[in-house]
């Protein structure tokens, strides 16, 4: 069998899925930038916290630091560690899937972690 293999357009390929300021895929040299570097580089100088803050500046204009992301997450995982008493009452009895959708709905009402 001879296969020959040629660079056409299938699928969705060139077509944008989706626009945004905050990152960049550079398909032909195999990159991803987001916000403003090469995903490579930003790894190598911050976490996750950081690349939040960035991304969360770039995106809403309103500057955010990595201690403040670390500090709201932090937060948000303790109130989630607090409600789930309750959230484990009100799954008792469902299958895992129902169960783990009733207790993702509960958290719904809680609040946003970055105002």
């Amino acid at each position: 069998m001879n296969m020959q293999i040629s660079k056409s357009p299938i699928g969705l390929d060139g077509i944008a899925a989706a626009e945004t300021v905050l990152s960049h895929v550079d398909g032909e040299r195999g990159e991803l930038i987001i916000a403003g570097e090469r995903v490579g580089d930003l790894v190598r100088k911050t976490g996750f916290e950081g690349v939040t803050a960035r991304l969360w500046s770039g995106g809403t204009g309103q500057q955010i630091s990595e201690a403040e992301v670390r500090a709201a997450l932090g937060a948000a995982r303790e109130r989630a560690f607090n409600r789930l008493p309750e959230l484990l009452g009100i799954t008792r009895g469902l299958s895992i899937v129902d169960g783990f959708r009733a207790a993702i709905a509960g958290f719904a009402r809680g609040k946003r972690i970055i105002t």
